[in-house]
């Protein structure tokens, strides 16, 4: 196969404010970041990746891969926003595929096309529409994230078709009291603590759970379902179907139909459903949130400040990387709480928070980025892992890069 190059196109501002703090390649769709589920499905590893410049060094570091590098030769360039489970077969070069209405999924390049290419082509609808005027284009299987929702709302399937057949195992010693339901569809990894009071039960779909977890009595754990490394659920947990937790995650209370990204705390009491959570994110003791409005009509979801009709009876919130919510908030239907903001309100919190804002019972301001970084680096600190420099300088440029996409709240 040709060396397969993932870019990043003008898709990305909808799904913000998840991506500010990482590239789409890094978004958690199921069990894999984007990156490591289409390289398997390719069966091929990603040689670089294409991206916003702002966010290059930092996606660099994160997906091993160069970043924003001239194509050398023959090569695939394939949507990072691209979901498929299909056999693909790439036509000769130069050729366009395209999902839905004339989307590009992918670029097959040859040396004259990979040469006339660059990353802001790609990003901007009309530039690439001005390049690859010509190239013959070819409908092609699968379809295009465009929202969060398009994630939270397929959860379930995107697990079931994660699983494989030969992953049923169990590699740590557990308690013969333990129920396990299902147990051809359970996997269980290496130095993994489960009390013998929990109850796993695969019936409803495929568990897998990496090596270092613990969970605690009495947890209540539903398939399909993904548990990353290092993670832990607390005593009591009831850990519905359809829900992805990334790594080094500490999570109790009542969770449904989420994908969480790693390191983040949802350790105490209270409903979290079908949302999408980004990483370093902490929910204080008591805090929810509501995923269906009492009209049980579709949800609109603030994107950016935008409402945006997302026709799903059931989705709860986007919250963005390092956003900190405090005690007892409750988060509405379709929320949105941007990057590094800040929540120390006991009421109904406002739909859409914007990055770095800070939100008491009184009012809704501006926070400050210097203290937001503060604040993040001694959390980050607490697991042992620093900030480079790369990232430090990704989290000062936010305060300002954010206001682009953002629409203002009223402050």
């Amino acid at each position: 196969m040709k060396s397969l190059v993932l870019f990043e196109d003008e898709g990305f501002v909808d799904l913000l404010p998840l991506l500010f703090w990482r590239s789409m390649f890094e978004l958690q769709i199921g069990r894999k970041i984007a990156l490591d589920r289409i390289a398997q499905r390719l069966g091929s590893p990603v040689a670089g990746v294409w991206t916003r410049n702002w966010i290059g060094s930092v996606t660099a570091q994160r997906c091993g891969a160069p970043a924003n590098y001239p194509l050398n030769g023959p090569t695939i360039l394939i949507n990072g926003r691209w979901l498929f489970d299909e056999p693909v077969e790439f036509p000769n070069p130069p050729a366009v595929g395209v999902v839905g209405e004339n989307e590009v999924a992918y670029i097959v390049c040859d040396p004259a096309l990979a040469e006339r290419l660059s990353p802001r082509d790609l990003q901007r609808r009309d530039l690439r529409e001005l390049v690859l005027q010509g190239v013959p284009r070819r409908p092609t299987v699968g379809r295009l994230i465009r929202h969060p929702w398009d994630v939270i709302s397929n959860l379930s399937d995107l697990l079931r078709g994660d699983w494989q057949a030969s992953e049923a195992a169990v590699e740590s010693e557990l308690d013969s009291r333990l129920t396990l339901q299902g147990g051809e569809h359970i996997h269980i990894g290496e130095r993994t603590c489960i009390h013998p009071t929990a109850v796993i039960d695969a019936t409803t779909g495929p568990i897998f759970i990496s090596d270092d977890v613990t969970i605690g009595a009495y947890c209540v754990i539903e398939g399909p379902l993904y548990i990353g490394p290092g993670s832990r659920l607390n005593p009591r947990a009831w850990i519905h179907g359809g829900n992805a937790f990334g790594p080094l995650c500490k999570l109790g209370g009542e969770i449904q139909g989420c994908v969480i990204h790693g390191y983040t705390n949802k350790q105490h009491d209270g409903f979290l459903g079908h949302a999408y959570v980004g990483s370093w994110v902490n929910l204080g003791a008591g805090a929810v949130n509501s995923d269906l409005k009492n009209t049980y009509g579709p949800i609109r979801v603030p994107i950016n400040g935008v409402e945006v009709d997302s026709g799903q009876q059931f989705f709860g919130a986007v919250i963005g990387d390092h956003a900190k919510i405090g005690i007892n908030a409750a988060i509405p239907t379709g929320g949105v709480i941007g990057f590094g903001a800040s929540v120390s309100a006991t009421r109904v919190l406002p739909k859409y928070i914007p990055s770095f804002g800070w939100v008491t019972d009184e009012h809704l301001s501006p926070g400050d980025s210097l203290r937001a970084l503060d604040v993040a680096s001694v959390v980050m600190a607490r697991r042992n892992i620093d900030m480079t420099d790369e990232e430090i300088e990704l989290f000062l440029d936010l305060s300002q890069r954010v206001q682009q996409f953002e629409a203002r709240a009223s402050f």
